[in-house]
């Protein structure tokens, strides 16, 4: 009994960086119990990906040290009570040269949350960003988590852009727009389509993901292993748009997905023009996929675009969450 209250004594409590060679595991499990409702399919799996891997102690040991891109991947800090991992966040560097850094992955258990744990985690992110010479430190949060924007704020952290998913359990039937001004929109035409993104991405936005035009230019080997892709996948891609005074207004891309996973839809507005296509758009896409098999379909859209976004509830898409990206200045940039 003795013996036993002396080990407790000794066991560490407190912040200390991750080791993923002992801590794979316990965050794997933590992840699962802060995130499990909102986990994406993606995520899911990287979950499971964690939970194999934390099999191999001594392998993970030495990775941590010879990769520089594992390093990366799980660099972090763990805040552990009683022998257990009870907090976690992870922190890198965005690209390899970099001066912004992602903060992600912070999490508390239950339990122990209201203590201050959480708060002890994202400065030892700040503080390891500035030591590295970051300039920004970049983590994003759901709306609906009161605590985490509270302490975000707190910290110092600003709203950069927010983005609304909504889902559509299943497509049923809708009377088509008549003489609809859409049209298949060729890869060809990519200037127009990169014309029209910039116009609708905010500035700050824009900070974050830049628009460039590279993005919107598809070669022809890149159009072939799309199409590959989509042919090994049962995905298809539809690619419509709006054009007046030769610009595109509005663009629709409806991904239908055959076999397996939801359908998604994307589409782009004209501020100019805001208010006056998005149910048109959008009754367009719920045509297209009333040919295919009936599954959920997907949207992420910026959340400034109101328009869209009630246009969308309106056709029965349920909204599942508003995710903020917020930044912090390190160093004036």
């Amino acid at each position: 009994m003795v013996a036993k209250a002396l080990h407790r004594r000794k066991e560490f409590s407190g912040l200390r960086p991750v080791d993923p060679s002992r801590d794979m595991a316990q965050i794997a499990a933590l992840m699962e119990e802060a995130f499990g409702g909102d986990l994406t399919q993606q995520s899911r799996e990287a979950l499971r990906e964690m939970k194999m891997m934390s099999r191999f102690g001594p392998f993970l040991w030495l990775l941590d040290r010879i990769s520089p891109g594992f390093h990366e991947s799980f660099r972090g800090f763990a805040w552990v009570e009683e022998g257990r991992i009870v907090g976690n966040v992870n922190v890198g560097r965005i690209g390899p040269y970099s001066p912004r850094w992602l903060i992600s992955n912070v999490a508390v258990r239950p339990d122990y949350q209201g203590q201050g744990i959480a708060h002890h985690l994202v400065q030892a992110a700040i503080d390891l960003t500035k030591e590295h010479g970051g300039k920004w430190a970049i983590l994003q949060m759901y709306t609906d988590n009161a605590p985490a924007r509270k302490l975000y704020q707190h910290l110092g952290f600003e709203q950069i852009t927010a983005v609304t998913e909504l889902r559509l359990e299943r497509v049923r039937p809708v009377a088509l727009t008549e003489d609809s001004a859409l049209r298949r929109r060729s890869y060809s035409e990519w200037r127009k389509e990169y014309e029209l993104a910039s116009a609708v991405t905010s500035k700050e936005a824009q900070w974050l993901n830049p628009v460039r035009a590279a993005h919107f230019m598809v070669g022809l080997d890149q159009r072939l292993s799309r199409w590959l892709s989509n042919l090994f996948t049962g995905r298809k891609d539809h690619r419509l748009a709006v054009e007046n005074g030769g610009h595109f207004i509005a663009t629709l891309t409806v991904q239908v997905s055959r076999w397996r996973g939801e359908h998604s839809l994307e589409l782009m507005v004209h501020p100019d023009h805001r208010g006056q296509l998005e149910e048109m758009l959008i009754t367009e896409a719920l045509g297209i996929l009333r040919s295919y098999p009936k599954r959920g379909v997907a949207v992420s859209h910026p959340a400034e675009h109101q328009e869209a976004i009630e246009a969308l509830k309106l056709r029965g898409f349920i909204e599942k969450g508003t995710l903020v990206q917020m930044r912090l200045a390190l160093r004036g940039d």
